[in-house]
């Protein structure tokens, strides 16, 4: 009778590396000796090697907030075309998800949120108004770990998360593809100087700093070149791109219409002040001559540089992309380059025609992490796919909520699933229960898992999977 575990290592690694992702990672609950092949970087970088032999593509999908009830999320899948949005509680396996609201007035209802993401990690907040508990997570393999509390509590605050990617590629004759165990990453909040009087200009806030390197929070004075009312910082969450975290003012705002930039990892000196640290900070304006204001900042996949969706008067649509040069006296000496320019009056002029009003209330929720082609808009409470070089190539849908009445934040989040998931790993800052693994997935099991198939039962589960895949 054939059985896997008879066969060598070398052998079942051949074997495991070629079935689909699903499976390989939850091979890693089968048994000790497959939970080390699958988990060792050997297993890793020869599965990430047939992935990009075989031209696997990578999927995508967009993690939607509801603004009604945040412990309900939705997401959609997009391939070829968009699929119908789908009620999940994707994050239901974090503890603030999994207890009752608080009815705390300091926690406003305790509403577990959606704070910020790189590839296929997210950055959650158990509420909305004065953030304190901070999770990072995977919600593919479900593996979490809890942030220690920040020094101090304020009621609003803008936040972002950066993170290193946790492979690399390089490319000689054939690719290689290099891991990187001990990603690094950081949780940055900016916080007026003066809470309470956001709406006062200030040339200089403030930035507590989370470091994975060091397990610890970091708050400073940062001096900023040019002064800025901070409630007109319209976006809560955060851009990553090339290293720096990337936050824009909203919609006619009376100092500007700019983008603010800051690097956590520059820190490399400070002012005789004691606590003012000198952080790289950089100030980018729109274009010139141009109308509109911002309303969507992202990440050019193809270029690696900064996209920016300005709306301007008549349902006009500008894309333009950030072509870096240097930094001088921390402003941005780069230039805006137009990707592409359409505009959504026209379907404004049908509505009104065929339902007899007028709506021309539409924000952008995200640029396609895939296709850098695509932009994803709310209008008239329908999500709709924008092509900005070829016009407006759309198909729209009604989510199950309305975005309109968002003011502040984003509501739309990206998540971009890796050949291999990134693993979030147990660190010695939280307790050994903060990194809960529900069985089924990769990681070991632990007591507290809600599931009761044996372990037996499992294991015969997954290697008759496995043996219908490789027959």
């Amino acid at each position: 009778m054939f059985n896997l575990d008879d066969l060598p290592d070398f052998l079942l690694v051949e074997i495991l590396c070629r079935i689909p992702q699903k499976w390989a990672v939850q091979c890693m609950c089968v048994s000790k000796r497959w939970y080390g092949l699958v988990s060792d970087p050997y297993f890793v970088g020869r599965f990430l090697r047939l992935q990009s032999d075989n031209q696997v593509p990578i999927n995508t999908y967009f993690l939607f907030t509801n603004p009604k009830n945040k412990r309900k999320l939705f997401f959609d899948v997009w391939e070829k075309e968009p699929k119908r949005t789908i009620d999940l509680s994707l994050l239901s396996f974090l503890p603030p998800f999994q207890e009752p609201p608080a009815v705390s007035v300091n926690t406003r209802g305790g509403e577990p949120i959606v704070v910020g993401e790189y590839n296929d990690l997210l950055l959650c907040c158990a509420t909305t108004w004065f953030q304190r508990d901070y999770y990072i997570c995977n919600p593919y393999t479900k593996q979490w770990d809890a942030l220690p509390h920040p020094p101090q509590c304020h009621k609003s605050i803008r936040v972002g998360f950066i993170c290193d990617p946790y492979y690399n590629t390089t490319s000689t004759t054939s690719t290689i593809f290099q891991l990187n165990a001990e990603y690094r990453y950081s949780v940055v909040r900016l916080i007026p100087e003066f809470p309470g009087y956001e709406n006062s200009s200030s040339s200089q806030f403030k930035a507590q700093i989370f470091s994975s390197e060091t397990g610890k929070w970091t708050e400073s004075v940062v001096l900023s070149p040019r002064s800025f009312r901070f409630d007109n910082l319209a976006c809560n969450a955060g851009v990553a791109c090339n290293g720096m975290l990337y936050w824009w003012s909203a919609a006619h705002a009376d100092d500007g219409t700019f983008i603010i930039g800051l690097d956590p990892y520059s820190n490399n000196s400070s002012s005789t002040g004691g606590d003012h640290n000198k952080y790289y900070l950089r100030f980018i304006d729109k274009p010139e001559n141009e109308d509109g204001y911002i309303d969507l900042v992202g990440v050019c996949n193809r270029e690696g540089c900064l996209r920016m969706c300005l709306l301007g008067s008549y349902g006009n649509i500008s894309v333009f992309d950030f072509k870096d040069d240097q930094v001088v006296d921390s402003a941005a000496a780069g230039k805006w380059c137009l990707v592409g320019e359409t505009s959504m009056y026209p379907f404004f002029l049908e509505k009104l025609t065929r339902e007899g009003r007028w709506v021309d209330k539409f924000m952008g929720l995200a640029f396609d992490p895939i296709n850098e082609d695509k932009i994803y808009l709310e209008w008239d409470q329908h999500i709709f796919v924008l092509d900005i070089r070829l016009g407006l190539s759309w198909e729209g849908w009604e989510p199950p909520c309305s975005f309109s009445p968002i003011l502040v934040g984003r509501v739309a989040f990206p998540v971009v699933l890796q050949w291999w998931p990134t693993p979030v790993t147990r660190h010695k800052w939280t307790s050994s229960s903060s990194n809960r693994v529900p069985e089924g997935h990769g990681g070991p099991r632990t007591r507290s898992s809600t599931r009761k198939r044996p372990r037996s039962q499992n294991r015969r589960f997954l290697i008759a999977e496995i043996k219908m895949k490789i027959s």
